[in-house]
């Protein structure tokens, strides 16, 4: 469905540009991302609103991207499949209560992901220097764990999710 009307689109765009400074393909890429990105952030709140956890669902998307962005991680093979995945994991977030000592598990263990792993899938695939991936990765680190400091557990659930998608699995695809 997404792909379908990316393709749409981007075929439309590149007909009518007369310049063509970018490929129908890279085109349609960039607005599937754009679309899931959107579709699934969008839900997410819609969805936020309605069960009465607009801040929690703010925090927790503001939480996700943030760690996803320097650090990676792996795709389903559906953006449909990843909007609802991702809008699923975000709106139940503020409903999982943790106990502190399972906050500093997460937090430790979301740590030692993103140092192992991150960033997934980027070297050699995108024109972000190899000092820059490194700069991104530590600074998700960081970010990680700076939990230890504000304990919080939406925090700790959101980047604890964030994190396990940067662990090889079958059935997902590398894009980042």
């Amino acid at each position: 469905m997404i792909e379908a009307f990316s393709a749409r689109i981007s075929a439309y765009v590149y007909r009518h540009n007369d310049r063509q400074h970018v490929s129908q393909e890279v085109m349609k890429f960039a607005l599937i991302a754009l679309l899931t990105h959107t579709l699934t952030i969008v839900l997410s709140l819609v969805i936020g609103i309605m069960i009465g956890k607009f801040q929690e669902t703010c925090i927790v998307v503001l939480a996700m991207t943030s760690l996803r962005y320097l650090a990676g991680g792996h795709h389903l093979s559906s953006p449909v499949l990843c909007i609802i995945f991702s809008s699923a994991a975000v709106v139940v977030v503020p409903f999982i209560p943790i106990s502190t000592p399972i906050l500093y598990t997460f937090t430790a263990i979301s740590a030692l992901l993103v140092w192992k792993y991150a960033p997934v899938d980027m070297r050699g695939k995108t024109r972000i220097s190899d000092r820059t991936l490194n700069i991104m990765k530590y600074t998700g680190l960081v970010l990680v764990l700076s939990n230890i400091l504000i304990q919080s557990e939406i925090l700790a659930v959101s980047w604890f999710i964030i994190s396990l998608t940067l662990l090889p699995y079958k059935g997902v695809e590398s894009h980042e």
